[in-house]
């Protein structure tokens, strides 16, 4: 058998082994799930009751009418949400199961969450991977996602929890940005935004790669998605949602940040998550503006960017939420895969314990029973995306004296900001801060009930 035959079996078998396991955590997260008590699945309630409201002709980003719904559907949830984040094109969407039961309704959005992850995650793990090797970073990609994230899947399954979906929404992107496919990537921009407005940020490399075609053809799918929303829900109220939905985000803080206990390392983390989005947009337009006259580097960058995009994300918001730190799995995808990349030099392997960090910082990634859980997934996410930025700096072309001269005042005043904020900071002390407002405190007390057999394992 030739060498290079020899070599497409092992990696083939690589895929067909992992595969295999990671069927089974699928199958595991999917049990979990069913089981859970579909009165503990509070996150996928306000979907719910919005979706019925626009079924009915009524106003989904109104609580009251929110109210009024669920309590005319007879239903009963624990710690019931009556949020109106969700841009109300996330209710038109889901039309479709709206008639259902809250308990059928709750089956299928599960059911979508779970695929869109596995089949997103599937994607991403294929970024400058070769045919060759494509499968094998496929499934070690979603295979990462149960095993380095422990129950981070099954209970936001459990939950309904959106963010699932999202994952697999950049996922998606990047598979199809990393193989030239600008059109699908845009277009599943456009659909992530109408569940939740962060997927909109996957359209940032592809300006940089000025892939104009696919970005006029985003611009109609969500001209469309816009039109079937108004024709459902005021254009008033719709401005209304958006703004309180972005004011509400500006005011979400850490509720760690103001403990006595907490070390000035930690404060650091907690200032410098802002920052690290605004590095993320400048380092992912420079590789793609660099890589912009060559389809193959171009494309992985643009995913990679999106990836490191997605883990600036997840380093922000597992300040406020544990299970934020779930947005961060786009960027595992790109770091477990690494040392298979075409391109890949030997730094590639620090992504494989970068990957980890979630895992290694937590109680075997048990969150519920990890003390200063928010901080050290902070700490994860913020690895994890230094060493993604490592891969975007060696994608790049050569940078210029003025590029460089440009990073490193961006560099440096992130570290003036963050270290001012942190040791010398110009409000009066961490102490006369305003109360974190309710919605940083996110970490649920316990996971969604579900039966659990004697030996501690989900059925």
């Amino acid at each position: 058998m030739a060498p290079s035959r020899r070599t497409a079996w092992l990696y083939g078998a690589a895929a067909v082994a992992i595969g295999v396991a990671t069927a089974g955590k699928i199958r595991d997260a999917w049990t979990y799930a069913s089981a859970s008590d579909p009165s503990s699945a509070s996150d996928s309630l306000p979907l719910y009751l919005g979706a019925k409201a626009v079924n009915q002709g009524l106003d989904p980003t109104d609580m009251a009418t929110l109210e009024a719904v669920y309590a005319a559907a007879d239903i009963s949830v624990t710690k019931a949400l009556f949020s109106v984040l969700y841009p109300p094109s996330l209710h038109v969407m889901l039309q479709p199961i709206a008639d259902l039961s809250y308990y059928g309704f709750l089956y299928y959005w599960r059911l979508v969450l779970l695929c869109g992850l596995v089949i997103g995650l599937a994607a991403a793990g294929t970024t400058g991977l070769n045919r060759q090797r494509a499968p094998l970073g496929a499934a070690l990609a979603v295979f990462g996602a149960f095993v380095l994230f422990p129950l981070f899947v099954d209970v936001q399954l459990g939950l309904g929890q959106p963010n699932v979906v999202i994952v697999g929404i950049f996922g998606l992107a990047m598979g199809a940005a990393a193989r030239g496919w600008a059109t699908p990537a845009a277009l599943a921009a456009v659909m992530g935004a109408g569940i939740k407005l962060i997927p909109a940020i996957v359209v940032w490399p592809l300006l940089w790669a000025r892939r104009w075609r696919a970005l006029a053809v985003a611009t109609g799918l969500g001209l469309l998605v816009a039109g079937v929303t108004l024709a459902h829900v005021p254009f008033d109220r719709v401005l209304d949602n958006l703004s309180s939905t972005l004011a509400f985000q500006q005011t979400v803080e850490p509720h760690w940040l103001h403990a006595r206990s907490l070390p000035d390392w930690g404060r650091f983390l907690a200032f410098l998550r802002r920052p690290l989005l605004l590095l993320s947009l400048g380092l992912t337009a420079l590789a793609v503006w660099s890589n912009r006259s060559d389809s193959g580097p171009r494309g992985e960058a643009s995913a990679v960017g999106m990836g490191l995009l997605s883990t600036a994300l997840a380093a922000d918001a597992a300040g406020v939420g544990a299970y934020y730190a779930t947005m961060a799995m786009p960027g595992m995808a790109v770091l477990i895969t690494w040392p298979l990349a075409t391109r890949a030099s030997r730094l590639s392997w620090l992504g494989l314990p970068a990957a980890g960090m979630v895992l290694w910082l937590t109680d075997g990634g048990l969150i519920y029973s990890t003390p200063d859980v928010e901080l050290k997934l902070v700490l994860a996410c913020t690895t994890m995306w230094a060493v993604i930025a490592l891969r975007m700096i060696q994608l790049s072309r050569p940078w210029s004296g003025r590029v460089r001269a440009g990073v490193a005042v961006a560099v440096g005043l992130t570290l003036a900001y963050t270290s001012l904020y942190t040791w010398r900071p110009p409000f009066g002390g961490h102490k006369t801060l305003p109360n974190a407002s309710p919605g940083s405190l996110t970490t649920p007390d316990a996971p969604p009930v579900a039966p659990m057999p004697h030996d501690g394992t989900p059925r």
